[in-house]
């Protein structure tokens, strides 16, 4: 649903102007790019904005259950980000209010990642993203 795209991405450029951050927007969606970031250094990432808001449960295994991102881009054929293209993956999981700031190399070619925001003793690949602000000041 497009308006909720626009939600993350108007939830992340007010995080990210809380956090000291300079964003820059495109006008129109038809680029690679939700945003621009810039720190105080002068440093520019490029970001992707993706979120989801509800949990899925996975027949397969019992538990909490997990968060899916779909990383892929692409109105009729999906294809992984190009990590040529952009830098960051921000995803939001809007049902706990938690970002995951994901360096693009992290996710590799999956056009889907699983987060688990709601269980602090995952070890899930992302979960050492969660939250991970501090990602643009380096």
């Amino acid at each position: 649903m497009k308006s909720k795209g626009t939600l993350y991405e108007q939830t992340f450029f007010a995080e990210a102007l809380s956090r000291n951050l300079h964003v820059f927007s495109p006008i129109g969606d038809y680029l690679p790019v939700d945003c621009l970031i810039m720190n105080d250094a002068g440093k520019v990432f490029k970001v992707q904005i993706k979120g989801t808001e509800n949990k899925t449960q996975d027949p397969q295994r019992t538990g909490l259950g997990r968060y899916m991102i779909t990383t892929a881009t692409g109105a009729t054929k999906k294809q992984s980000i190009d990590p040529s293209k952009v830098d960051v993956l921000a995803a939001y999981v809007q049902k706990v209010k938690a970002w995951y700031i994901i360096p693009i190399l992290s996710i590799d070619s999956a056009l889907r990642i699983s987060l688990y925001p709601h269980n602090p003793k995952s070890k899930a690949k992302h979960e050492r993203f969660l939250e991970d602000w501090d990602y643009f000041k380096r």
